[in-house]
């Protein structure tokens, strides 16, 4: 994969070139495309102003249909010089330029894209330095993190690069890394524009400053969100979600993770238990629930909505399309955690299975989720842009994945394979590529022209996919149509605890 995309070095130099020279341009969504403010900015994220500012006449389209002549070439002589040594005797000359033929078309095979490329975040650079130590939190751990507001949920398990270029965030930043790591970005309500109380820890694995004197000026880093919070002091008035775009200290309590149980194991004879465990006895198993229901006053069936080996069959089967089913976690925290991070989901679901505590609520909910039938719109005008079977992995971490551009905004990606509904703007370009190999351009709601994502194509011919889209979460929302769903909903919200099915309820912040 490193071979096929240093052979395009030249083209990345030029189009790096071209980008740099022009005035309305910049790398995946900066100035001029995407809301480029820092993170800072006191602008609601959800404001942004697109506009296009065009005036080079300059055509960089990447074909990519043209190989390395110096490479192709010296690959051919090499090919030619050790076919004649091994056939000299023979004097076969048609060989020598069959074999050579054959060296040409190997060269033109497709290449499937390497998907943990995307997922090293290598458009940050190299400058990123290890930060080593790790911290160790349990549930109820009470503390004093600086934080900033993020436009959605991000579950633990999460990678999240940043990059603060506000000099003020910068020195916050470094001076959480010297003391435990830790920093908060706090979650949004279903509408996106107030604080809903809640939180993730996130902690730093990777750092690099920039400084002028002693100062830090910027901090582009990775990190991995780690723990869910709750803000401990949060006024009853609805707070505007970008009162908090710049980082500020929060009293934060970490919330727990109930690890998923066997529903039937207060009824069940220990006796019995060396016959549960290995997979081969599976018809003996479900014959030995019936009996442990027996002894209890809800049938079986009840039991069997939360059963865990269920619920996991259920979810391998709906990532297994998608070549994700080997990739389930087997802690059943983190798988619910994962799952939920892969869906696409409307705001007010997510928050709904962020502030569940259990992890086997959470992935009974998803299991709900995952049967609805729906497509994925304009969040602007409804119109459609994808369908469900469209979404794919580009990034081992799933379908779903969090970019940051030059601005400091960071991006909630989701994948799919084709759209429609959608037109580009401005001119193509390989500068800081969330996917190295691809170029990319800005994607716009061909019926309101609302911006809702990009288009990435392949720099060379026979890398795959040729093209693919990377849709903006926040900007391209599932969109329910049957009625069944809503009736489904109805039956799933009857038998949840009332905070979990509204999660705006005061249990949740106090």
């Amino acid at each position: 994969m490193m071979r096929l995309m240093d052979g395009n070095e030249s083209e990345h130099s030029r189009d790096n070139e071209l980008a740099s020279s022009s005035s309305g341009s910049s790398p995946v969504g900066g100035a001029g495309l995407l809301p480029a403010g820092e993170f800072g900015d006191d602008n609601d994220y959800d404001d942004f102003d697109y506009n296009e500012d065009d005036d080079d006449d300059d055509d960089d389209e990447h074909d990519g249909d043209d190989l390395d002549d110096d490479g192709n070439d010296n690959g051919h002589g090499n090919n030619v010089e050790a076919d004649n040594d091994t056939r000299s005797t023979l004097g076969d000359s048609d060989d020598t330029s069959s074999t050579s033929n054959s060296t040409m078309v190997a060269t033109d095979e497709e290449c499937p894209y390497d998907i943990s490329i995307a997922a090293s975040h290598s458009y940050l650079g190299p400058g990123l330095v290890q930060v080593s130590g790790r911290a160790v939190l349990e549930a109820g751990w009470r503390g004093r993190v600086p934080a900033a507001a993020h436009h959605g949920v991000v579950f633990p398990g999460e990678t999240v690069p940043m990059l603060l270029p506000h000099a003020r965030d910068a020195a916050l930043l470094v001076q959480a890394i010297k003391n435990d790591k830790l920093f908060g970005l706090l979650c949004p309500d279903e509408s996106g524009t107030k604080l809903s109380g809640y939180g993730v820890l996130c902690e730093v694995m990777m750092a690099g400053f920039e400084e002028a004197g002693e100062a830090p000026t910027s901090v582009t880093f990775k990190a991995r969100a780690i723990h869910r919070f709750r803000l401990r002091r949060v006024p009853r008035d609805a707070v505007p979600i970008h009162s908090y775009s710049r980082m500020r200290f929060v009293e934060v309590e970490v919330l727990p993770e109930m690890a998923a149980r066997d529903t039937l194991r207060t009824a069940r004879l220990a006796s019995l238990d060396p016959l549960r465990s290995p997979d081969h006895l599976a018809p003996v198993q479900r014959r030995l629930r019936a009996l442990d229901a027996a002894a209890t006053p809800w049938p079986r069936f009840v039991y069997d909505m939360f059963e865990l080996r269920r619920l996991r069959r259920a979810l391998r089967a709906h990532f297994a399309p998608l070549a994700l089913a080997e990739r389930l976690p087997d802690d059943t925290v983190s798988l619910s955690f994962w799952v939920a991070s892969n869906l696409a989901l409307a705001p007010a679901d997510r928050l709904a299975l962020f502030a569940v505590d259990s992890a086997l609520l959470r992935l009974h909910m998803e299991c709900h989720f995952i049967n609805r039938k729906s497509v994925l719109s304009c969040s602007s005008c409804r119109t459609q842009i994808a369908r469900r079977e469209d979404i794919f992995a580009m990034s081992s971490e799933g379908v779903h994945s969090n970019y940051t551009n030059l601005g400091g905004y960071m991006h909630d990606i989701l994948t799919v394979s084709r759209a429609t509904g959608v037109q580009t703007s401005g001119a193509r370009s390989a500068e800081y590529s969330w996917f190295p190999g691809y170029t990319w351009v800005v994607l716009l709601c061909a019926n309101c022209m609302s911006h809702v994502g990009w288009r990435f194509e392949a720099e060379k011919r026979n890398l795959r996919p040729l093209e693919f889209y990377g849709l903006c979460r926040n900007y391209v929302q599932p969109l329910r149509g049957p009625e069944r769903d809503a009736l489904a909903d109805a039956e799933l919200a009857a038998g949840l605890p009332r905070d979990v099915r509204d999660p705006r309820h005061p249990s949740h912040i106090f």
